[in-house]
């Protein structure tokens, strides 16, 4: 596949959707008898949906280890995904779905390498029984961060929040 890294691919796109649509169908399925469990249970979602949010933020930075990361997660899962497309269905998937345009600035990377920072540091107190959920949520979130709904969303509000947030902070301790 010659596709470059920055490019989501249908197949890709499969892989992103599929993971989270794994984990939220189990959790529903799970909850049928018992609906009144499901707003207090709603909780062990919350891994994937981090991972997801982070995975989503980290493909907006362009270079560095974390843009290398992304760009191999986003191969990886092209290649998968058009794999399993392919192999299920034989229809094409090398179609370009969409790349993200937006990008952190350097300020926006601070915060993007702080959070890193947080999930680096706090890795070994993530009980292990979701450390799985977020690291799929994370592979899932850079793949769809460069989808048209979460990557749109993401380089509408939380991209620009972030390079915000980050100028702010350098404002105030520079």
């Amino acid at each position: 596949m010659n596709i470059p890294t920055g490019a989501l691919t249908i197949g890709g796109l499969f892989i992103g959707l599929a993971i989270p649509t794994w984990h939220v169908a189990r959790f529903a399925i799970a909850h049928i008898k018992n609906r009144g469990q499901i707003l207090r249970d709603a909780t062990e979602l919350i891994p994937l949906l981090a991972g997801i949010s982070y995975g989503g933020l980290a493909t907006a930075t362009t270079s560095g280890l974390i843009g290398f990361m992304t760009g191999l997660f986003t191969w990886l899962g092209n290649g998968v995904g058009s794999l399993a497309m392919w192999g299920a269905t034989g229809g094409e998937t090398t179609l370009a779905a969409r790349s993200n345009v937006v990008e952190l600035t350097g300020m926006g990377n601070l915060i993007l390498l702080l959070i890193t920072v947080v999930i680096l540091g706090g890795w070994r107190a993530i009980p292990d029984s979701v450390k799985p959920e977020m690291g799929q949520g994370i592979f899932a979130g850079i793949l769809l961060g460069l989808s048209a709904t979460l990557g749109g969303w993401f380089a509408a509000f939380v991209i620009p929040m972030a390079n915000d947030l980050g100028a702010s902070l350098v404002g105030s301790i520079a």
